[in-house]
């Protein structure tokens, strides 16, 4: 008993004497004397049992962020801010329910971290330091946001807006997606809108689209479109992406057909549809199918270019048809022979050549009426420009051809449609 009573007064005797190098301390920092406050928080510092007492970390942390704040005294103590920042990390383990900050002032030094560090990310951002940027602006985020969640301040609000987007941002530049995710759904959970912050969603949802990520896709583009009704535009082709990477064709031959129907489709839409289906393989479809999905493909572009004039979607139209055409003048000539049942499917390959052929012509020409008389092309409109008037020499010439002995008057019209485009071959380029 004699011996437990003696290491009791010994415990006493220690926390007296701590209590009194900490009076010291506070001496020294409440006459702003923060220079020697520091000389002897250092001594505390000397015995390891201070980084268990949340007093003389709270402590710590309220003389080293005066340090911080004073412009001279940051100049000789350089490491002051980091310092506040890690020591206060330490007292809120200590403290989860921050009995000693509330009753001893410690708001102060809060404030100093979050301020200093929000300047400083600031500055850094203007300067396009985008990783000193970034931990600035995550220190002053995290100060921020413990005083939202333990309503230390005047601000009601869930989050610190402006220090997550700035987080956000510095983290974007930085190429720190992971970073910039997290700060950028921290401030989209807080279903806030308006127009400088649209690119915060197109950022998720284009890294939901990169990385083939379902629920974040849906989340976050139902979001979007909440938002910002708007833009439903660009929505409806962040939608139009993600089905043409992760559905099938025959799914979107479904929906296209649905969509067509209720007339909801924008031009790019179309083009997009029309895109997907010109690309599709012969590893889902048989030949018969595939052709059929091409024909859709064909539409898809000519609605496209009915809804917008853009000549590159006349274009794709028509070569569609056109590769179509060829298809069937192969399977024409496999059908040589004078025998009366090949002659009857020869005739039958034949008109149905001429349709597509007639399609074919009349979308291509509107593709070379419109991008010749162009002054401005880019290189895709003149590449397609350039094999227009070729592919419409041979359309013209198999015309031609066809109507040799037939026609005269046909023949004729033909030939001196084959003559016009075949001498603009190599012409545009």
């Amino acid at each position: 008993m004699k011996k437990l009573l003696i290491a009791a007064s010994l415990l006493v005797a220690s926390q007296a004497v701590n209590a009194q190098k900490l009076d010291g301390v506070n001496k020294f920092f409440l006459l702003n004397k923060y220079d020697e406050a520091k000389t002897e928080i250092d001594k505390v510092w000397a015995d390891p049992k201070a980084e268990e007492n949340p007093k003389a970390l709270l402590l710590k942390t309220k003389v080293y962020a005066e340090l911080y704040l004073d412009s001279a005294m940051k100049v000789k103590y350089p490491d002051a801010g980091k310092v506040a920042y890690e020591t206060f990390v330490k007292y809120i383990a200590k403290d989860t329910a921050l009995k000693e900050l509330k009753e001893d002032n410690g708001m102060r030094a809060v404030s100093i971290i979050y301020s200093n560090n929000f300047n400083e990310g600031r500055k850094a951002f203007s300067d396009s330091k985008w990783n000193d940027a970034l931990g600035h602006f995550t220190i002053a985020e995290e100060m921020g946001d413990l005083i939202s969640k333990k309503n230390l301040g005047n601000n009601k609000q869930n989050i610190d807006t402006f220090t997550v987007v700035y987080a956000g941002y510095a983290a974007q530049n930085a190429k720190n997606t992971e970073r910039a995710l997290y700060y950028y759904k921290k401030f989209a959970a807080e279903k806030i809108g308006g127009k400088d912050f649209v690119e915060i969603y197109r950022f998720i949802l284009n890294d939901a689209l990169e990385h083939k990520k379902e629920e974040d896709f849906k989340k976050y583009l139902a979001l979007a479109k909440e938002l910002y009704p708007s833009e439903a535009t660009l929505w409806s082709a962040y939608e139009m992406e993600y089905l043409t990477k992760n559905a099938s064709v025959k799914e979107m031959l479904e929906k296209y057909k649905k969509e067509d129907a209720a007339g909801s489709l924008t031009g790019k839409q179309y083009a997009s549809y029309g895109e997907m289906f010109a690309n599709a393989s012969k590893e889902e479809f048989d030949s018969t199918e595939l052709f059929n999905v091409k024909s859709s493909a064909s539409e898809a572009f000519a609605k496209a270019f009915k809804t917008e004039q853009n000549g590159v979607y006349a274009f794709n139209a028509g070569v569609i048809l056109y590769q179509q055409f060829n298809l069937l003048e192969d399977k024409f000539y496999a059908l040589r022979g004078a025998d009366a049942g090949l002659k009857a499917k020869r005739d039958e390959v034949e008109k149905q050549e001429k349709a597509l052929a007639d399609s074919a012509i009349g979308h291509m020409e509107a593709a070379y009426t419109l991008l010749k008389a162009k002054t401005d092309r880019d290189k895709v409109e003149t590449s397609c420009l350039s094999k227009s008037v070729d592919f419409l020499a041979n359309l013209y010439q198999w015309k031609r051809d066809k109507a040799r002995g037939k026609n005269v008057q046909d023949y004729d019209k033909f030939d001196a449609k084959f003559k016009q485009y075949d001498a603009e071959h190599g012409q545009y380029k």
